[in-house]
């Protein structure tokens, strides 16, 4: 497998994975199921052993694995790390990729995550998923059991896809603070709203009061 391009025999089939990614990211834009298809689809078409997609989250502090091939699909959820952390997190402060062939634990930058079975792989990329209007995404990661010569070429596939993926997922992001201002508006009406009716009844029951004992008085 050195020096060979992700395992793709021509630029004809580096298409047909873009356009493969553009399907899974109009299937479902929500960031689960957008980073399994895509690591599925990245290890399927460059013969890869595996491939992480891991997501910074909102504070821009972390990143959460959340899209793997199997069997490490049963970590999606579990694995976080800060920026800086290790390769990947790496990539995420400084926005480059990253090659190494293979030795990873002489690399200063390598951190051995058990779940992850990093050991077990001889050579990696890790390219920074990141789009023009939303910045740094996450970073997406491929593994190879045996030695692999990733290219330039390679690298310029994953960011296309990792451009790609990025775009989706900040899209989802915006929609989903969106949603929750819409909610958080919306509780706010229903309580002032509460608040305006409670205080109704309360004036209502100040002035009925006010009257009985004015009639009261009057009575005396």
């Amino acid at each position: 497998m050195t020096g060979r391009a992700l395992g793709l025999a021509d630029a004809q089939q580096e298409n047909r994975l873009l356009v493969g990614i553009i399907e899974a990211i109009s299937a479902s834009p929500e960031v689960g199921p957008l980073a399994a298809n895509t690591a599925r689809l990245i290890v399927a078409a460059t013969a890869t052993d595996v491939c992480f997609v891991h997501v910074l989250d909102d504070t821009g502090t972390s990143l959460t694995l959340a899209g793997a091939t199997p069997p490490l699909d049963e970590q999606v959820g579990k694995v976080r790390l800060g920026l800086g952390e290790g390769v990947t997190g790496w990539v995420a402060s400084h926005r480059q990729p990253v090659v190494i062939a293979e030795n990873k634990e002489a690399d200063p930058r390598y951190l051995y995550f058990p779940e992850l079975h990093g050991r077990e792989f001889t050579s990696m990329a890790s390219v920074p998923m990141a789009s023009a209007p939303g910045g740094l995404v996450g970073v997406l990661n491929v593994h190879n059991r045996t030695r692999r010569d990733f290219t330039d070429r390679d690298i310029r596939l994953l960011t296309s896809i990792g451009s790609l993926v990025a775009g989706a997922l900040h899209q989802a992001r915006l929609h989903r603070q969106l949603a929750a201002r819409k909610r958080a508006h919306e509780q706010f009406v229903e309580h002032v709203i509460t608040v305006a009716e409670a205080e109704r009844r309360r004036l209502a029951a100040d002035m009925h009061d006010g009257i009985s004992q004015r009639l009261l008085s009057l009575a005396f």
